[in-house]
């Protein structure tokens, strides 16, 4: 190991996270420095100090291996595939399918990989501390990267320290971006002249010292590199030192000098090193006799200090590989690739062989392509859509004829946005997009430029692409054009309010209607999807009903296996929305989760939690609402990002009235930066619970007035606007919403509903016995509905009525129902509106009915506190939370502490003081 000379700070953090590790505690840190600065000599520094008590597991990226998904995960995790059955199901299974060791009909989720790695790394820290060590993280392949950020970022109570050692690049996606960072710069003056002087063997001039310094910036490989290449006459101070001093491509150049000086078979031998993606000696061995080198060829090459050859081949530096291949000739790079082609044959390894091949031509070859293809789809396969790209990529390459270069440039640009690689997709498209001599190729052109907006987070751009590919597809291929409608309608959804002139669920429509099937062509679920939500747009809400019924008829009989099921499913849901039918939004929506959680995709998990959790909502079922809303949070946290519009509205169900209104600022800040208008119209209905708590009636209208209409997806709150309207003196408005109730009813008539139009009746009648009979008539149809939140409101509004009568026994009654039915579901604002309802009635509540406070738990303490009082183990809690077992374990017992708990019983007991600070 280098000797380091310095780096008080660097040493001290790095230390800091051993002992958190051995204490139970993780530790992660992403060492940022450009090259040469010394970032993995304080990897080997770190692991000789944790060499004694903790498994270590490290890998060091290389460039030639940025293409190959997955080798990183697969070098890092395969040691350690004996914890697989301590995985879940659905997470042993998707990281089986990675290693080859099970077989599916479609890739492994990598949402769901990710999370297996993190419980494979968790389970292998139960016997000692991990570190996990990565350098040169920037040539990290998209897949691996993308695990391992996913995986730091959810590490907390475990016994692993991660360090990463990267670069800048602004070429490539940072999945290390906002983890903790460390910057590692140039040595201070003291440690680089102590550096120096330990590297010069002769004498060292003071003057000479420094000035080496100071053209060096202290970069430590750049004083060493200096100190071979200067002279002992520059050293002394007898001759000048040359302008510049190496650095760089510069020190590439020092470094190609130094093997061209080296035997012929040594420098064969480097190359072939230096070829080879597994740095496995048995491989170099293999390759030997053919090439023409052996072991005694290694000799000068460790001599020179270029490589080493133990366990793994690893060359001193990563500048030194790239100087040893790029400064060999084409030739003899080409050769060295056809022999390692042949090793990886004899070894089995079918698809490293494809890429040994691909490397070795020089030329188009049709035979060479082909075999690349169908590596591609090998690797794709096992979850591997970078290394699928690569193939496809480099196959296009080979590949003479144009359309047929086109097709596979198009197919390596679709498996790079699939990889998260949206900067490489688009390069690769751009390419692709040059041919332009097929309908159907330009349409599926648009199609992949969709999925890339959809990557950047650009919902109205998908869409419009979605209806361009379409819109070019209808002529040629009329069954794909009407399934890329398909997925532009449910794009369209998600921009909501927001989407921009040609990218509305009405240009949607428009598209549909000029792209008719033909007479006799056999119609999907996808198409009554279409014509439903065309009619709706186009022709209005009555005319369409049957046809939405039709639709989510056929979606409810839809196979599990569609291709388009979760697309079909959404669509559905939000159809069902329209209709305001509460019944077959609960069986779509609870019916997505379960298919969601059956094939482990994430997004489709985030769809089907986001519609869960706004039924159980709107049920009244505020914990388990709160549950799916906190795993939906979970879910996007894991993925580098935020969502509050969960929080938001049961902050304002629960009557927490200042969080709401902050939690309101970021749901408008979060919907405006992504586009994803939707969120608008809850959190519109959010302001309106809290204004309606507290009887702010003119406040609660406007708050929702701009968003109700006839295509609004927020249906379940007609009556409460019928209830701000009538109460704010706008009894116009308050008859127009009536009208649209009693229309919406009359072709929905679920309990819910028909509930809802009694209630709204009995608050714009003058008639007080019509009103009585209809308060009456609205509880029980809504003592049929799932769920206390409808009737707790219709005994409310009851009670309140009966009071302005002056019958205040009668009203006690109602307003002790309600309040107990608010109090049981948490919706702490109301059961306040209903406690002075009942104080003006002469009644009182015991004291203490004020909200709890929640002993300040944390955002994540209060989920997982949630999670154990509703009963989750921890292994559950852990994947629905998506985080360790170690991590929830320890969130407990802080959040017993903190409560003065002794168990999960009591934990369910205080149920109401589950919330963060």
């Amino acid at each position: 190991m280098d000797e380091l000379f310095g780096r008080d700070e660097e040493r001290g953090r790095l230390t800091a996270a051993l002992d958190d590790a051995r204490r139970g505690m993780s530790g992660v840190l992403v060492l940022r420095g450009g090259p040469g600065s010394g970032k993995s000599t304080l990897l080997d520094h770190l692991q000789a100090g944790a060499a004694a008590d903790f498994e270590i597991m490290r890998f060091d990226a290389v460039e030639s291996e940025a293409e190959l998904g997955l080798a990183a995960l697969h070098q890092l995790l395969r040691p350690h595939l004996s914890q697989l059955p301590k995985l879940p199901d659905p997470q042993r299974a998707a990281l089986g399918q990675v290693f080859g060791l099970e077989e599916r009909t479609s890739p492994p989720d990598r949402f769901l990989v990710a999370l297996a790695s993190l419980g494979l790394l968790d389970a292998r820290a139960d016997d000692r501390p991990l570190l996990c060590l990565v350098d040169d993280a920037h040539w990290l392949d998209e897949e691996s990267a993308a695990v391992l950020a996913f995986v730091a970022r959810r590490l907390h109570a475990d016994a692993i320290t991660m360090v990463f050692a990267a670069r800048t690049h602004p070429d490539r996606v940072d999945h290390l971006a906002g983890l903790p960072e460390l910057a590692v710069t140039g040595l201070a003056a003291d440690a680089a002249a102590m550096l120096l002087e330990s590297v010069v063997p002769g004498t060292l001039d003071p003057g000479v010292r420094d000035r080496v310094i100071a053209l060096t910036g202290g970069n430590p490989l750049a004083l060493i590199e200096a100190a071979r290449e200067l002279s002992a006459d520059q050293l002394s101070g007898e001759t000048p030192l040359p302008e510049p001093i190496p650095l760089g491509r510069a020190l590439e150049r020092v470094y190609l000098r130094e093997v061209l000086a080296l035997p012929p078979q040594t420098r064969l031998l480097l190359l072939t090193s230096a070829a080879d993606p597994t740095s496995d000696p048995n491989v170099l061995w293999r390759a030997g006799p053919e090439l023409g080198f052996d072991a005694d060829a290694a000799a000068a090459a460790e001599e020179h200090n270029l490589l080493s050859i133990r366990e793994t081949v690893r060359f001193r530096h990563p500048l030194i590989r790239s100087a040893v291949y790029y400064g060999a000739p084409l030739a003899r790079r080409a050769r060295v690739h056809a022999v390692l082609a042949e090793v990886a044959a004899d070894l089995g390894e079918v698809d490293l062989r494809a890429w040994h091949l691909a490397a070795a031509a020089t030329d188009p070859d049709d035979d060479v392509a082909a075999e690349l293809d169908r590596a591609a789809a090998r690797t794709r396969d096992r979850g591997d859509w970078t290394g699928s790209s690569s193939l496809l990529a480099r196959s296009a390459a080979l590949t003479p004829d144009p359309p047929a270069r086109a097709r596979r440039l198009l197919a390596a640009a679709e498996a790079s946005a699939v990889a998260g690689s949206p900067g490489r997709a688009q390069a690769l498209l751009d390419e692709a997009a040059a041919y332009r001599d097929d309908r159907r190729y330009n349409g599926l052109v648009q199609r992949v430029q969709a999925r890339i907006h959809r990557l950047t987070g650009a919902p109205a751009a998908a869409t419009y692409a979605l209806l361009t590919a379409a819109r070019e597809l209808g002529p040629v291929d009329i069954r794909l054009a009407r399934d890329i409608l398909v997925e532009a309608l449910v794009q369209a959804q998600i921009s909501g309010s927001l989407a921009p002139q040609g990218a509305t669920r009405r240009s949607v429509a428009e598209t549909v209607r000029s792209l008719p099937l033909p007479a006799g062509t056999r119609t999907t679920t996808g198409d009554a999807v279409l014509e439903a939500d065309t009619a709706v747009h186009l022709e209005g809400l009555a005319g369409a009903s049957p046809l939405l019924r039709q639709a989510l008829a056929a979606v409810r009989d839809e196979e599990s296996t569609a291709p388009e099921l979760f697309q079909l499913l959404a669509a559905a849901c939000s159809h069902a929305t329209l209709l305001g039918d509460d019944v077959t939004l609960h069986a779509l929506a609870w019916r997505l989760h379960a298919e969601a959680r059956r094939q482990g995709a994430a997004i489709p998990m985030a769809l089907a939690l986001s519609h869960t959790a706004v039924w159980e909502l709107i049920a009244g079922r505020l914990d388990e609402s709160e549950r799916l809303f906190d795993q939906r949070a979970a879910l996007e946290e894991a993925r580098g990002s935020q969502l509050y519009l969960g929080a938001l509205l049961i902050a304002a169900w629960r009557g927490r009235f200042e969080e709401a209104h902050t939690l309101a600022e970021a749901v408008r800040e979060h919907a405006a930066r992504t586009g994803q208008g939707y969120q608008l119209v809850f959190l519109d209905y959010a302001r309106c619970v809290v204004e309606l708590s507290r009887s702010r009636y003119e406040e609660a209208y406007l708050s929702l007035a701009g968003q109700i209409g006839e295509l609004c997806q927020a249906k379940f709150a007609l009556v409460d606007m019928v209830e701000a309207a009538t109460r704010s003196g706008r009894q116009d408005e308050a008859l127009g919403l009536l009208e649209l109730l009693t229309r919406l009813a009359g072709r929905t008539p679920v309990p819910g509903l028909l509930g809802d139009l009694a209630r709204a009746r009995a608050l714009t009648t003058a008639d007080p016995s019509s009103a009585e009979k209809l308060y009456v008539q609205a509880i029980r149809h809504h003592e049929e509905v799932r769920g206390p939140l409808r009737r707790a409101r219709s005994h409310q509004l009851y009670g309140e009525w009966l009071r302005r009568e002056r019958r205040t026994g009668d009203a006690r009654h109602e307003l002790r129902t309600a309040h107990e039915l608010f109090d049981a579901m948490g919706a702490q604002g109301f059961a306040a509106r209903t406690a002075q309802e009942l104080s003006a009635a002469g009644d009182s509540l015991p004291a203490g009915a004020q909200a709890p406070s929640g002993g300040g738990l944390t955002p994540q303490e209060a989920r997982v506190a949630r999670l154990a009082a509703g009963g989750a183990t921890n292994g559950e809690i852990a994947a629905q939370l998506f985080l360790s077992v170690h991590t929830v374990d320890y969130h407990l017992r802080k959040v017993f502490r903190k409560l003065d708990v002794h168990s999960r019983r009591e934990l369910a007991a205080h149920r109401d003081r589950l919330t963060s600070a």
